[in-house]
């Protein structure tokens, strides 16, 4: 059957140079020479668009007929005369340019219209996919269509490990490798491995990064892949590839705008917990520092221990919640860092008391430009962190560094582990070691968010005897008191 539609264009070039010779022959007379050499052009015009074989035979053949039949001396291949000779050359010459040209309008005909075809094909896939909003269907809508038109196929996702794969050969592994890797087409069809049973074709560009595949087999009647049938191929890839990127995308959004509404319900929680609790533990608070004084005892102090420390974390509870909620306005002023210690030590109340407790703070240290209450709970929770960690010593110093002022509290405890010192400042992240529980675990975010927010660098790591050392670097106000 193939050899027979190969020979219909050769059958078809010799019937009409047959016909045109007949023609020819029968009025020589009244055409002339020159007339009958341009009836010979017909076949070739007619059989050129069927390839470039057929045009030349039909213009060889026609030559011949020309010279064999018309030509004097006629029935003879001898040509009779300059003027025959020219007119013989100039047939076979005009013959051989228009059956080429001819061939290539029919090539880049066939070349627009697979062009245009595979436009259309991703126009449609195009269209599939557009009314797609999750990932799942729209590449198990994209992986039917493609199969539908090319055969089996696959997605191969660049995190997945191929060498897993039963389905591809040792070159289909290599091919598959290759585009995961340089995001170029591979296999079957292609120029880099060709010899493989699968074209495998990027899904997008390639981003400093592997990128997924599509996978498809060679045809099934064996045949190779045409530049065509690949050109369809990487078209309907680079659709499917922007589908998934779109999609991707969305899909993240969706994520981060849930993960940002749960966040705000937090912060909404966390607030009106912390400030619907405030007003019970106030006079709560108020009410055992009265039965202290009145009745004191063990007991008492206890309860009054514990209710401060529901009272600092109450005043945690808001503090996180200033800082995510944006509410945070430090209002900065000169700042006495006596006053600032001596405040946290005395908010510390009688947990403090089985600590001995360095403070050297110079009265004469540089008044520093910070919020006073921000500053005050900023190192409230500090204290209050290190006597969770310290086995028995604090200590608190100040001094002069350049244009500011460092102030670091430090504690004889186990130290913070390495690699977490910038870790501990995460929320509900709590330091291990210690010999004591509690807390809210919000202490040091707190401390970060409020120095961010003052404008004062906050730094944690180990003293030289190895416990836990915080250090706030703070601008100088510029007036010494």
């Amino acid at each position: 059957m193939d050899g027979h539609r190969q020979a219909q264009p050769y059958l078809l070039a010799a019937a009409s140079v047959a016909l045109v010779t007949v023609v020819t022959g029968r009025w020589i007379g009244t055409l002339g020479l020159a007339s009958s050499a341009l009836l010979f052009l017909l076949p070739v015009l007619l059989v050129s668009a069927r390839g470039v074989g057929p045009g030349l035979f039909a213009a060889a053949t026609g030559a011949l007929a020309y010279n064999f039949f018309l030509l004097p001396p006629r029935y003879t291949l001898r040509v009779h005369g300059f003027d025959n000779v020219v007119s013989f050359v100039v047939l076979l010459a005009v013959a051989l340019v228009t059956s080429r040209l001819a061939t290539a309008l029919k090539a880049r005909q066939r070349e627009a219209e697979a062009e245009a075809h595979a436009s259309a094909e991703a126009a449609q896939l195009a269209a599939l996919l557009a009314g797609r909003e999750d990932l799942a269907s729209a590449v198990k809508v994209g992986h039917s269509f493609v199969e539908a038109r090319h055969g089996a196929a696959r997605v191969l996702r660049h995190d997945e490990p191929l060498e897993n794969r039963d389905d591809f050969g040792a070159l289909d592994l290599s091919a598959a490798a290759w585009a995961v890797h340089n995001g170029d087409p591979a296999g079957h069809g292609t120029g880099i491995v060709g010899g493989a049973d699968w074209t495998f074709l990027p899904l997008g560009r390639r981003g400093g990064g592997d990128v997924d595949v599509l996978a498809a087999v060679r045809p099934a009647d064996g045949t190779p892949r045409s530049p065509q049938s690949l050109a369809r191929l990487r078209a309907q890839a680079a659709v499917l590839g922007e589908a998934r990127d779109r999609l991707g995308l969305l899909e993240e959004r969706r994520a981060r705008q849930q993960l940002e509404e749960r966040d705000a319900l937090r912060r909404t929680l966390l607030a009106s917990l912390a400030h619907d609790f405030r007003t019970p533990l106030t006079v709560l608070h108020g009410d055992l520092e009265s039965l202290a004084q009145e009745s004191p005892g063990p007991a008492v102090e206890r309860m009054l221990a514990q209710a401060n420390r529901l009272d600092r974390m109450m005043d945690d509870l808001l503090g996180i919640a200033r800082i995510e909620g944006g509410a945070l306005l430090p209002a900065p002023e000169p700042v006495d860092l006596v006053d600032i210690v001596a405040g946290a030590a005395e908010a510390a109340g009688p947990a403090l008391a089985g600590f001995r407790l360095i403070r050297d703070v110079a009265a004469d240290l540089p008044l520093v430009h910070a919020d006073p209450v921000l500053l005050r709970h900023v190192m409230t929770n500090l204290l209050d962190n290190a006597m969770h960690h310290a086995a028995s010593t604090i200590e608190i110093s100040a001094a002069e560094a350049g244009a500011g002022v460092t102030l670091t509290v430090s504690d004889d405890g186990p130290g913070i582990p390495a690699g977490e010192e910038a870790a501990i400042f995460d929320r509900f992240v709590r330091l291990a070691g210690g010999d004591r529980t509690g807390g809210s675990g919000l202490g040091l975010a707190i401390v970060k968010g409020f120095c961010d927010a003052m404008g004062i660098e906050v730094r944690a790591g180990n003293g030289p005897a190895g416990g836990a050392r915080f250090t706030l670097t703070m601008p100088v106000f510029g007036i010494r008191s």
